[in-house]
C-alpha cells in the first residue's frame, strides 16, 4: 500500500460527496419504510477495531436519530465500543447497516467490525440516544 501521511482518514479518502450521503440517508428510510414495523427488540452490540477517538459514539448517536432507534453507547477500557440499541427490527436493521457503511466510507477515520450481538430485556422508558461516559 506505500506510505500513507497519517492525517489522512483512510488511504482511499476523498472528498465528502453530498450527493452520496442524501443517497445514503434515502436508503435508510426506504430500509424502515420497507421492512415495516414489528414489535420492539433491544440489542447490544459490541464493535472493536479503531472505534475510540475517531467519532464513532457521536455517529452512532446521530444515526440512532435518523432511524428513531433509543438506547446508548459507550467506550470500554479494552478499546471497544458497547451500544444498546432499542428499536423495531427495521430500525435495528437500518442501524447496523449505518454502522457498517460509516465504517466502509473513505471518509471517516471509523474502522470497525461487529465482534458481538446479543438480543437483551426491553428497557421501558427510554426517549433518546445518549452517549455514556
Amino acid at each position: 500500500m506505500g506510505f500513507r501521511w497519517p492525517w489522512r482518514r483512510k488511504a482511499t479518502a476523498s472528498v465528502p460527496d453530498e450527493m452520496a450521503a442524501a443517497k445514503h440517508a434515502g436508503a435508510l428510510a426506504q430500509d424502515i419504510a420497507r421492512a415495516g414495523g414489528g414489535a420492539p427488540q433491544r440489542l447490544r452490540l459490541r464493535y472493536a477495531g479503531k472505534v475510540q477517538a475517531v467519532g464513532f459514539r457521536f455517529q452512532a448517536q446521530m444515526l440512532a436519530k435518523s432511524t428513531g432507534c433509543v438506547g446508548w453507547v459507550q467506550n470500554l477500557d479494552d478499546g471497544d465500543v458497547l451500544v444498546e440499541v432499542q428499536g423495531t427490527p427495521s430500525q435495528l436493521k437500518a442501524f447496523r447497516r449505518g454502522i457498517q457503511d460509516l465504517s466502509d466510507s473513505p471518509d471517516t477515520w471509523i474502522s470497525c467490525r461487529l465482534a458481538s450481538q446479543t438480543t437483551v430485556p426491553l428497557a421501558q422508558g427510554e426517549k433518546d440516544f445518549r452517549v455514556r461516559y
